[in-house]
């Protein structure tokens, strides 16, 4: 394989002008720098990219941590990322973990090894701890509620956003209501349990462990939710569903009976709840991924709160009447 010294030497330049014209320096003389790239031409040179990275100080990448990709309100917070991304002239670099703690280890390790320049989490299962030991390394922002950190958060209130879509279905008439989460001990999740129990606790209804339906997540998975609410012996009237595709999946799965009494709102305004009906918890995901990648490049670190909105369509029955 052709090396930069074999360049120069065909060039009959030193090896730090092929440097510099690989770099594109402006001080090299116009006739050198065509010789130069003639030669590399004639000789198939490929420059060593992770050396240029290594001498320049950056790389141009920036890691995105995700659990997976095939869902909407990650594909959103991605397009966001990269429509910033673009603007900057820099790359995305993917890592699609499925809450694998050694994958998202392995994203901070890249930034600590300078093979990234900063770091974008979406979603984790590593502690914060852990993530906290790599700020010295590259910045690094994240989708959550963090406070007395050095992290750079975008996020969303989750607990009054649950509660807002339960005091709905109460002003509809609904006194039997459950929820449908993905992973019971996330941030996102916990904060939502503590929303559904205060709840609870205010309008004088028994909570219920029961009324808690975890792991819910994908289109395929309100299939799943359908049968679980079927074969209860007191199924609610209504439910809180933490993901559009969920919900549209449970609405799609309903038999005929369940369809006319169970009401459902879903999270996030994806396009498939417009096309269904269903009322949602409007987040505004492609904003929030704008803004973690941006918040990389602020001088100092920020938090960046962003509102949420009920979207009220059809799937929502008014039972008081």
């Amino acid at each position: 394989m052709t090396n930069l010294k074999e360049v120069a030497r065909k060039a009959g330049v030193s090896p730090s002008t092929v440097s510099r014209v690989i770099n594109n320096h402006p001080y090299v003389n116009e006739e050198k720098r065509n010789r130069v790239l003639q030669i590399i031409d004639e000789m198939n040179y490929i420059p060593n990219i992770n050396a240029i990275h290594l001498k320049r100080g950056k790389t141009n990448l920036i890691g995105v941590v995700i659990p997976f990709s095939n869902h909407p309100y990650f594909s959103q917070l991605i397009q966001g990322i990269s429509e910033e991304a673009i603007k900057l002239e820099k790359k995305i670099v993917l890592f699609q973990t499925s809450y694998d703690t050694d994958q998202e280890i392995d994203a901070l390790e890249m930034l600590k090894l300078k093979q990234l320049d900063a770091l974008i989490i979406c979603s984790r299962n590593i502690s914060l701890t852990i993530i906290e030991q790599y700020i010295e390394y590259g910045p690094i922002s994240i989708f959550e509620n963090i406070t007395h950190s050095k992290l750079r958060t975008s996020y969303i209130d989750h607990y009054q956003s649950f509660l807002t879509a339960l005091n709905h279905l109460y002003e509809h008439g609904h006194r039997n209501i459950s929820c449908a989460i993905n992973r019971k001990k996330s941030t996102s999740s916990i904060e939502r349990i503590a929303a559904y129990k205060d709840f609870c606790i205010e309008k004088s209804l028994t909570y219920n462990d029961n009324n808690i339906y975890e792991n819910y997540v994908l289109l395929e998975d309100g299939y799943d939710l359908s049968k679980e609410i079927q074969k209860s012996l007191n199924p609610p009237s209504a439910i809180v569903v933490s993901g559009d595709n969920t919900a549209a999946g449970l609405l799609l799965s309903l038999n005929d009976d369940l369809k006319e009494n169970l009401s459902i709102i879903g999270f996030e305004n994806h396009k498939i709840s417009k096309l269904l009906n269903l009322t949602t918890i409007e987040i505004p995901l492609i904003n929030i991924g704008k803004s973690l990648f941006n918040q990389l490049y602020d001088k100092s670190v920020s938090n960046q709160l962003f509102e949420t909105r009920l979207i009220a369509r059809q799937s929502v029955k008014n039972i008081n009447i």
